[in-house]
């Protein structure tokens, strides 16, 4: 079985005779299947599943082999990758109007930035610009590429 699952992820295992297939954690199974005296592939939907770390038993015969499986879940990465953009949107959109002199105010990650100077405001924004990148480089493995970067040009 693969080592990591995305969910929404249709997978099939090829199980020999008189094996039992369990997927699960201490506190939630996810999938169950036992073959009889035949060589069967089964088909196992992940669309209701958890994401976490999982064991995969295999019993065949009373021979076990375990392995372990990671469950992500790839909306939850789109979601925090959508916010971390809005807020470097906003960032953007007071930096720029700091430089212009205006003195609004801006709350990101539980901090509001009143009257904030240029330094701290770009810091903050390498380091949103950052996990953009991160993020998006996990999403995106093929690419080495970042996606953003994080400039200020003043006059």
């Amino acid at each position: 079985m693969k080592e990591t699952v995305y969910i929404g992820q249709v997978l099939h295992e090829v199980l020999q005779p008189n094996t039992k297939l369990k997927i699960g954690n201490s506190t939630d199974t996810l999938f169950t299947h036992n073959t009889q005296n035949d060589t069967e592939t089964v088909t196992i939907d992940t669309t209701n599943w958890n994401p976490g770390y999982y064991s995969v038993v295999y019993n065949n015969n009373g021979e076990l082999t375990i392995s372990t499986v990671t469950v992500i879940d790839p909306m939850a990465q789109t979601s925090r990758l959508t916010e971390l953009q809005s807020q470097l949107d906003d960032l953007n959109k007071i930096i720029s109007a700091r430089i212009t002199g205006d003195t609004s105010t801006l709350t990101i990650n539980n901090k509001t930035l009143v009257k904030e100077d240029l330094n701290t405001l770009t810091s903050l924004r390498n380091g949103i610009t950052k996990q953009v990148n991160d993020l998006k480089k996990k999403l995106n493995k093929t690419s080495s590429n970042t996606f953003f970067k994080s400039t200020i040009h003043c006059r």
